[in-house]
């Protein structure tokens, strides 16, 4: 046998946790995807999908299936939200296309999950489970036993032992080759491995809503995403869904307010907490009507998230805010980059974790402080508003495209499909 047929197990099946069982099977390595939920899905609506992300999903052979409810975007728009002037605007078409062989293109979250779930979902090397929720594991030199929470009833399928006085099941011990933490923000592989605690609130939140096509303004209906930049303010709206529906979301600095999100949001908290912005989004805003609340939360990016045969993944690694838009981006670098080094390591999940690192840490790490960073940017009021404005006043798409190219060109260990 060329390699270790044990699973991985790959604790959560969102994005990120799915491209990585897909990314193994495809180089022969079975997986075993524990999602906590009841079922697999993704929560959320909008999420831009940057040419590097379309890499990967094309290296994955989901690509066609990615792009077949996706809008592939005209241009990346960022007015000014107190003048109403354009900051920035950069063309995505032919150029931009062939510059980074793929297109920009905005999508709902379940058509991108749903495009590797089927994939995975067909796959005999990958097996999906949920109402399993990995609570913590041992590992040794044969591999990592994974401890799998009771599920609520027996149709998650699960045989868990009893604890010592014979009561209710505790948990399950699932026999891996090796475990990736594909968890999200709030990793329990992380704690086990890091143990920095919960990821602390960045000081904003964002009021999401969907906009029925009908709803929304006949002459705010752009094929590209509309960002507006206003004091400690920024709201962005884009069409999903085949036009169906717009994506909204409206990012407010809160500084260290508590913030419910166990209810909806009525219009008047919303636009008191977007007041400064100039009347066009906020014209959007009143066609959303209600919204729900959403914390931002981060960390700052750290030097190790690998133990033996233990790694993490997207979020559970080096969790960002979105202002650049390349969670998902990063989650599906990750897990196309993690899958190769497991091949070329032949199965030594110590040594292809070790070297998965070596050569994602950086680069996640730098896009994790460059959205941070991008706060100042999207949020500044005053003479930095006006300093903002200068530094992109000239800019031709060519001295855009140079300072993106590091972003969206596509890393190297991005490959061809297997079959």
């Amino acid at each position: 046998m060329r390699h270790d047929q044990r699973p991985v197990a790959i604790a959560g099946g969102g994005i990120g946790g799915l491209a990585c069982a897909l990314a193994l099977a495809q180089r022969g390595f079975p997986s075993i995807v524990l999602e906590q939920a009841r079922e697999f899905g993704e929560v959320g609506v909008g999420l831009q999908v940057a040419p590097n992300a379309l890499s990967v999903l094309d290296a994955l052979g989901v690509g066609d299936r990615a792009r077949r409810d996706a809008l592939l975007i005209e241009r990346m728009l960022m007015m000014d939200g107190v003048s109403g002037e354009t900051i920035v605007d950069i063309p995505c078409g032919p150029e931009f296309i062939a510059r980074y062989g793929n297109p920009y293109a905005v999508a709902h979250r379940a058509d991108i999950h749903g495009a590797l779930l089927d994939a995975c979902r067909d796959h005999p090397l990958v097996q999906l489970r949920t109402r399993s929720r990995v609570i913590g594991f041992d590992q040794d030199a044969d591999g990592v036993s994974v401890h799998v929470g009771a599920p609520t009833d027996a149709s998650a399928g699960v045989s868990a032992r009893a604890d010592a006085a014979g009561a209710a099941p505790a948990f399950e011990r699932v026999q891996a080759a090796a475990l990736v933490g594909a968890d999200g923000v709030q990793s329990r592989i992380r704690q086990i491995l890091i143990g920095d605690g919960d990821p602390f609130p960045s000081g904003f939140m964002i009021y999401r809503a969907v906009i029925p096509v009908a709803e929304m303004p006949a002459d705010l209906q752009h094929p590209y995403p509309t960002l507006w930049a206003g004091h400690d303010t920024h709201i962005i709206y884009y069409p999903v869904r085949g036009w169906t529906v717009f994506n909204f979301g409206a990012t407010v600095r809160i500084h260290d307010r508590p913030v419910d999100e166990s209810t909806e949001a009525p219009l008047d908290e919303a636009l008191a907490a977007c007041a400064g912005q100039h009347p066009t989004p906020l014209r959007v805003m009143r066609a959303a009507g209600r919204f729900r609340r959403w914390t931002i939360r981060r960390r700052d990016p750290v030097d190790n998230w690998t133990r033996g045969a233990v790694t993490l993944l997207g979020d559970g690694a080096h969790p960002m805010v979105q202002f650049i838009a390349q969670g998902a981006a990063m989650a599906l670098e990750d897990a196309l980059c993690l899958a190769v080094m497991v091949e070329e390591s032949a199965g030594d999940f110590v040594e292809a974790f070790r070297r998965y690192q070596d050569i994602r840490i950086v680069r996640a790490s730098r896009v994790q402080a460059m959205s941070w960073m991008m706060d100042r940017l999207l949020h500044a009021g005053g003479v930095e508003r006006r300093v903002r404005n200068s530094i992109f006043a000239g800019r031709t798409p060519e001295d855009s495209y140079t300072r993106l190219d590091w972003l969206y060109q596509p890393p190297d260990y991005v490959r061809a499909p297997r079959t």
